[in-house]
């Protein structure tokens, strides 16, 4: 496989057509397009697809650029499959709200394997924001916990539903696409937050799916202030947008443990309710969930990169023969001029091999094998073929 950068923006459609002509020319069985929102993406796919009808298409839009081998880019960008890599994929895309995301993905994750004859090694999902949770649900339905699940949410640059996914000419704002993915090498995924715990903890005692109302009886927002030495204080009361404020310190939960260590789970606080001070998140919650504020600096989450590849390369000595990267829009936020540093972080963890990189508005992972996979903020995944 290989990655390569389409030139969208400053050169005509001809000579987009021979850049495509060039891709499509050896009939890849499958290709990965990431770009930022303003790009022609659904344009692309359709040339693509023109040339090469059975090439599968997917991706989804990615905040402020592209991770690539070549930096940080604000171009259309492919990873291409080949078939010397062994690597089978097959997408179902679904246009859909939460309502309906459970049945759908079970549906499709039938689909997937019906067409694939067996059982994917793993699963690649992109969805709009919002019903994340619902997808996986499917999954767990159809699946157990025995197909791990990696992907990330669509973005956009300006937090305004600009998003959209994309696949084999299907485009939406609201919906999902679930890749499923078969190869005769292991296909691995790694996947972590980079931040650390404090000394803050409380128990949720009134939730309502991502708005958490009230922890240890007091108002969330408030119980955050004060766990942040006035971190959102212009906020309560009158409510408002906190995810600028909140990006380096989120709250976890645990969601079990390996060798020791507890696995956690971030969430992004999003916004304070007016008047009531309960407080948005980008994930759900139960009631009497624990949760404990976090702390990182970008030092550590440019180095998690390293640490991702490295937890799904496990004991693994052969060299990928490519690779993904998804990583959190609101950490990247906080950090852009670490951008281009994050490329080269992930490029040397895998040893060169082709790869392309999301920025994205939610992370999807697992852990360790047959434990189930989740939905967090602020994470990062590695997949590695």
């Amino acid at each position: 496989m290989y990655a390569t950068i389409l030139n969208t923006r400053s050169q005509g459609q001809e000579a987009l057509e021979r850049q495509i002509d060039e891709v499509a020319k050896d009939l890849p069985p499958w290709i990965v397009m990431y770009g930022v929102d303003d790009l022609p993406l659904a344009a692309v796919m359709d040339l693509i697809r023109a040339r090469s009808p059975r090439t599968q298409v997917l991706g989804a839009t990615s905040f402020q650029g592209v991770f690539t081998a070549k930096g940080f880019v604000r171009e259309t960008c492919l990873l291409v499959g080949e078939r010397a890599d062994g690597v089978e994929l097959s997408v179902s895309m679904q246009t859909v709200g939460a309502s309906a995301a459970r049945e759908s993905a079970e549906a499709s994750c039938r689909d997937i394997a019906r067409e694939l004859g067996a059982r994917p090694t793993m699963l690649l999902l992109h969805a709009t924001p919002g019903f994340e949770e619902r997808i996986l649900e499917g999954v767990k339905a159809a699946f157990g916990a025995t197909v791990p699940v990696f992907g990330g949410s669509a973005a956009d640059d300006s937090l305004t539903g600009r998003w959209r996914v994309h696949a084999n000419g299907a485009s939406s704002q609201e919906g999902f696409l679930l890749a499923g993915l078969s190869s005769p090498r292991d296909v691995r995924g790694g996947f972590m937050g980079g931040f650390l715990p404090t000394e803050h903890t409380g128990t949720i005692t009134k939730v309502d799916g991502r708005v958490v109302h009230e922890i240890d009886g007091r108002p969330a927002a408030e119980v955050y202030d004060a766990w942040t030495g006035g971190a959102i204080a212009a906020e309560l009361g009158r409510g408002g947008n906190v995810l600028s404020k909140t990006n380096m310190r989120p709250l976890s939960r645990c969601v079990g443990s390996a060798l020791g260590m507890p696995r956690r789970i971030l969430s992004h606080p999003h916004e304070v309710v007016a008047g009531t001070n309960a407080l948005t998140f980008f994930t759900e919650f139960s009631r009497s969930d624990r949760l404990t504020l976090m702390t990182s600096t970008s030092d550590p989450l440019v180095t998690r990169v390293r640490r991702a590849v490295e937890r799904a390369r496990g004991s693994q000595t052969v060299q990928p023969r490519g690779g993904l990267l998804v990583y959190c829009g609101g950490s990247l936020s906080a950090m852009l001029d670490k951008a281009d540093t994050i490329c080269r972080e992930f490029e040397h963890a895998t040893g060169g091999a082709p790869f392309l990189g999301i920025a994205t508005f939610g992370e999807q992972g697992a852990f360790f094998a047959g434990a189930g996979s989740w939905h967090g903020n602020l994470m990062c995944s590695a997949v590695l073929f």
